[in-house]
């Protein structure tokens, strides 16, 4: 099982949560509720098939290394995002939040 309270260490986080291949949540933390965290499990899920399938078509296209195996994603908005690796994703406010730092720490849960 994943540290969840390790990804709640990042700076701007307010939720986190781990999830299956196929979108069953595991276990999750935070200010958000259950239904939102079960949805969010499913949209992780589906948005790491899509990335994977994404890289390898990159590959292919490109015909440039560098984009495989993916290993997450982030879906941003204006205020806040969902940062993915693996199957472990963080809810941050962008204004508090380092990226570069935030994908470090969840790269290392």
């Amino acid at each position: 099982m994943a540290d969840l309270m390790k990804a709640m260490s990042i700076p701007g986080a307010f939720a986190a949560g781990e999830f299956s291949p196929t979108g069953e949540l595991i276990n999750y933390v935070g200010n958000i509720p259950l239904q939102a965290a079960k949805m969010a499990a499913q949209m992780c899920a589906a948005n790491m098939l899509m990335a994977k399938m994404e890289a390898s078509g990159w590959t292919a296209y490109t015909g440039k290394d560098g984009f495989e195996p993916a290993r997450g994603f982030a879906v941003s908005g204006p205020e806040n995002s969902a940062l993915i690796v693996g199957n472990v994703g963080v809810f941050v406010k962008n204004k508090d939040t380092d990226f570069d730092k935030a994908f470090a720490t969840l790269a290392s849960l």
